[in-house]
């Protein structure tokens, strides 16, 4: 007599894999996820202190041009205009007084324009704005709402653009 496993025991084991699949990359998608923000945000505070340091050394009236001048960053491209950044994932946008990162589904291959945001993380450069503790996350789907509800801990505010 041979042994082998029956078509119902295949059958119960492709199931439990199946569920326990559809639990867990949920919770992957959210991992990584969180881990990219977290890269913004690494990104987001350099360029902050790029700000304050240079600030501090001439008069900068807005961020703009001047920008791609003092800030260093790797692995992606400046715009044109050397008001915005682009990686694979984030759009980073100066806006005197705020630095955005936008997470989009869709970067321009120039770095001109995002669409389709995810989330966005902002905040403020203390020497020109006042605003030194202001931070935002704006969430337009369910993994951004996930991502600015993770950041709540570090004193960011969510807000809902869906």
């Amino acid at each position: 007599m041979k042994k082998a496993f029956t078509l119902i025991e295949l059958l119960v084991v492709v199931l439990i894999i199946g569920i326990l699949s559809a639990i867990a990359l949920p919770q992957y998608t959210a991992a990584v996820e969180k881990s990219r923000a977290a890269e913004a945000l690494m990104n987001l505070k350099y360029i902050q202190n790029m700000y304050i340091v240079k600030s501090l050394e001439t008069d900068i009236a807005t961020y703009g041009a001047y920008a791609p001048d003092f800030i260093e960053l790797s692995g992606g491209i400046w715009n044109a205009a050397g008001n915005a950044y682009c990686t694979k994932y984030f759009y980073y946008e100066f806006a005197h007084p705020d630095i955005y990162a936008h997470r989009s589904k869709n970067i321009a291959a120039d770095c001109s324009t995002s669409s389709d945001d995810i989330y966005s993380i902002d905040i403020q450069v203390p020497p020109e704005s006042g605003w030194e503790n202001f931070k935002l996350c704006e969430y337009y789907n369910d993994v951004g709402n996930k991502v600015c509800q993770g950041l709540k801990g570090q004193g960011f505010t969510p807000e809902d653009n869906s």
